[in-house]
Parts: structure tokens; C-alpha cells; sequence
């Protein structure tokens, strides 16, 4: 399923999701309506999720990211679970291995809200925070891929 034209299209959709189907097959040496059988296959295969938009949360108003790792208390995950899918502020949350069961992304506008959010956090789990300084490295695909 993936070869070398779908690897060509994944690639430039990776760096620009809004880019025609004509743009598209010129990339790739097809018409666009072969393109664009190619992209429905590849969203019906799951291989392509969306179309996302990147936005600079600091020109949003958000200038404080960071993560938490939090460490669930026993019998406490359903409702831990709950409180994080009702804070506006999550923006991406993962179950992974180790001590710390979960690793919460938040962005906020003032370090009082996160101070607010961890509080809530306080009743289902212990939780360290970090803050992010910057971001070095941000892509969703390994750079293999576009080799």
C-alpha cells in the first residue's frame, strides 16, 4: 500500500495538507484525479487521519506549555481520565509504561492556571511537571520515512 508515489504524497501533505491535487500530481507524475484516488485510499486505509493545522500557541495567547507526567492512584484512573477530558487546556494525553501511567501536554495563559489545573490533577494522581522551553525537533513522522 505504501510505495513510492504514496510515500512522495504523504511527504508533501506532511509539509503542506493544503496543496491541490494538480500541485500534487505534478509531485508525483499523475493527474490529479489519480492523486486524489490515491489520498481517499490512503484515509480509508487510516493511514492518513486528517488535515491539521500547526498554530504558535504563544501568538494565541497561550505561552505556557508543559507536561505531566501523573501517576494515577489505584482505582483512580477512570475519574482521572474524566478530569482530563474536560480540561480545555489538554492538549494531548498518553497512557505509557512505567511509574508515571500518563503524560499530559497543557498549554496555558498564566502559570495560576496551571496551578489551578494541577490541583484538580491532586485528587487522582501525584504529578511532576515540566516545563517546555523549546521545541528542537517537531514532526509526526520519523525522518526515515522520507528517505
Amino acid at each position: 500500500m505504501i510505495d513510492a508515489i504514496n510515500r512522495k504524497i504523504i511527504t508533501a501533505l506532511q509539509h503542506n495538507a493544503r496543496i491541490s491535487y494538480a500541485e500534487l500530481g505534478k509531485l508525483v507524475h499523475l493527474s490529479a484525479p489519480a492523486v486524489a484516488e490515491r489520498v481517499r485510499k490512503l484515509e480509508s486505509a487510516g493511514v492518513i487521519s486528517g488535515f491539521t493545522l500547526k498554530v504558535d500557541l504563544d501568538k494565541l495567547g497561550y505561552p505556557i506549555v508543559a507536561l505531566v507526567q501523573c501517576k494515577v492512584f489505584r482505582t483512580k484512573e477512570r475519574a482521572f481520565k474524566a478530569v482530563v477530558l474536560d480540561c480545555d487546556a489538554v492538549i494531548e494525553c498518553h497512557n505509557v509504561t512505567g511509574e508515571q501511567a500518563f503524560l499530559v501536554k497543557l498549554a496555558v495563559a498564566s502559570m495560576s492556571q496551571l496551578d489551578h489545573i494541577l490541583e484538580s490533577f491532586c485528587d487522582y494522581s501525584d504529578t511532576n511537571t515540566m516545563m517546555i522551553l523549546s521545541t528542537p525537533v517537531d514532526r509526526s513522522l520519523p525522518e526515515t520515512f522520507f528517505e
